[in-house]
């Protein structure tokens, strides 16, 4: 399994570079869309789901709600209450966990509620992810940056959990995450962050924000993880899809980003540097 990870990233991660350094925004934009609708046909599943008719309709609205965040996404209003609606969906997002039986019975309402979540979750994400693509010439930059953090942080908690895991941190939603792994993600994180101030464009004295918002953004990934890892459990389900080779599908692999883009999308509003 972690031979497959390991050359699935190889082949994936060189195209993912280029694709965000080279690539028009709107070029980004559709392949996100592609990607993230893949995604919804999974959410689908996990919000319970069982007639593929009723997951289709799921994607093709999920589609709409992205066409039209297109046609609004250089408001800037719209993209800063977004923004504000990302960081309290978070927040209810990060109380449900806490409290993992919330909507665990297979019924209507609890589909609904799911389902919405969908939306909110992919839909925000891509805004955020396309918004900061587009900000000027650095906006790539820093989607490169973010993707990375997100990388290094899931690296850094995979192998502080495995040598140093005791304490666990989401025993019911997640047994496998340790408080070890959070901390050796922050620290992997600050040693990223640390070294970023040589391509960043940032001055000296916007470094500290840039390290205090990494460390940040640290428990953000998780929680991003921990959502999609509570929707699994919930549904009885392993992994979200088959797509990627030894990564599971899109939504295993987006988990993290779902929650640190958005959130990011709402730091920008409150400092400059981002």
């Amino acid at each position: 399994m972690l031979k497959q990870r390991i050359l699935t990233a190889l082949i994936l991660i060189p195209l993912v570079i280029a694709g965000i350094i080279y690539l028009p925004t709107s070029a980004i934009a559709g392949i996100l869309a592609v990607l993230l609708l893949q995604g919804a046909w999974e959410w689908s599943r996990l919000a319970g789901c069982q007639s593929n008719i009723a997951r289709v309709a799921y994607v093709i609205t999920m589609a709409l709600v992205l066409w039209y965040c297109w046609t609004v996404i250089t408001d800037q209003s719209f993209t800063r209450l977004l923004a504000n609606v990302a960081a309290v969906g978070w927040l209810l997002a990060t109380l449900w966990i806490f409290f993992p039986s919330l909507c665990k019975e297979k019924s209507l309402p609890n589909l609904i509620v799911k389902l919405l979540a969908g939306i909110f979750v992919i839909g925000i994400t891509w805004v955020a992810m396309v918004n900061q693509h587009a900000q000027t010439q650095q906006g790539p930059l820093w989607v490169l940056y973010f993707m990375f953090l997100i990388w290094i942080a899931d690296s850094g908690a995979y192998f502080a959990g495995r040598a140093f895991g005791r304490h666990k941190l989401a025993p019911v939603v997640s047994p496998g995450k340790t408080w070890e792994g959070v901390a050796g993600a922050a620290l992997m994180v600050l040693v990223y962050a640390y070294l970023a101030q040589y391509w960043l464009p940032v001055n000296a004295g916007q470094m500290v924000g840039v390290i205090l918002v990494s460390l940040f953004l640290v428990p953000v990934s998780v929680i991003g993880d921990l959502f999609e890892s509570l929707m699994k459990r919930q549904s009885g389900i392993k992994d979200s899809g088959q797509l990627l080779p030894g990564h599971g599908g899109v939504m295993d692999r987006v988990d993290s980003m779902t929650a640190v883009f958005p959130v990011t999308m709402w730091i920008a509003t409150q400092v400059e540097f981002i």
